[in-house]
């Protein structure tokens, strides 16, 4: 979970420990903490971790890969996709200045989204399972 002013973006998954049925970004007005309203809810595939500079939202969507979309209307979201890479198994997403810091199941990604119509990969480092 994230939150942004005065919107969090949740995502939901199965095959946790915790249980749950649901595969979802959910987006939730949090400006009343004590009576939080939901605004929109988006099926994923698997999603797991996100991040978000400023209207730009990344989303690990499991065995879906990385999600990039424009979030300026939280209720378009996933009608917004500006790029997507389904080849990774996506878990974790930290963008840090124009670079997004990606995990994946075989290893860690670097990206240069500083032009967000040409992202660029900077880097990855593989990691090699037992």
């Amino acid at each position: 979970m994230i939150v942004d002013d005065t919107l969090a973006y949740v995502t939901l998954r199965t095959g946790t420990t915790c249980g749950g049925s649901i595969n979802s970004l959910d987006v939730v007005n949090v400006k009343n903490l004590s009576k939080p309203s939901l605004v929109m809810s988006y099926a994923m595939t698997n999603p797991h971790g996100l991040g978000k500079d400023g209207d730009i939202l990344f989303i690990c969507d499991g065995s879906a890969g990385l999600k990039i979309y424009d979030a300026s209307n939280p209720k378009q979201i996933t009608n917004n996709l500006i790029c997507s890479y389904p080849n990774i198994n996506a878990f974790d997403a930290i963008p840090v200045g124009d670079v997004l810091v990606m995990i994946g199941d075989d290893g860690l990604y670097q990206y240069n989204y500083a032009n967000i119509l040409n992202i660029t990969l900077l880097s990855k480092i593989s990691v090699v399972k037992d």
